[in-house]
């Protein structure tokens, strides 16, 4: 993990220990052929701290669709510009245009947008890194987190 970078939450793990809530062609449709998820579900209740992972600029505040709140910040990491995306959001703490430094409290975990149908075993918080805001369909303008964090917590927590 590059020095400058940190974990989202007080505990990080990926929903269920479930590759299918990891980054890229890992979902199925109903039919059985494969579909993308386009960042990582990190196990999560309703109203936990959510954290910046380094230091950067609010670019996005929204809610509603799919997402529900969601907030965006741009950060650059060894010369190239990054967004990191949380989503499913209950609260957010910072505005657009808004300079947010590492392990700075800037929202609290949620249901909200296509989670909050799901079983409160599994609320969690979606998290991207994309590569351009907005970003297009798919996995398009998006990378693994593995790019920033160097490992992924599949099987165990990792603390933030």
């Amino acid at each position: 993990m590059h020095a400058s970078i940190t974990w989202p939450l007080v505990s990080n793990i990926i929903r269920g220990s479930k590759l299918n809530h990891t980054f890229g062609m890992v979902r199925k449709n109903a039919d059985g052929t494969p579909r993308p998820h386009q960042g990582w579900d990190f196990s999560a209740k309703v109203g936990e701290p959510a954290y910046a992972i380094c230091d950067g600029t609010v670019v996005l505040v929204k809610t509603g669709g799919d997402y529900g709140l969601r907030l965006a910040f741009e950060f650059e990491l060894e010369g190239t510009t990054y967004y990191a995306f949380y989503a499913h959001l209950q609260q957010v703490f910072v505005a657009e245009g808004a300079t947010v430094t590492r392990n700075q409290l800037i929202a609290k975990t949620g249901n909200s947008g296509n989670a909050e149908s799901l079983a409160d075993s599994e609320d969690h918080l979606h998290f991207e890194i994309r590569t351009k805001n907005p970003p297009g369909l798919g996995l398009k303008d998006r990378v693994s987190p593995l790019v920033v964090f160097g490992k992924c917590p599949l099987n165990a927590a990792i603390p933030g």
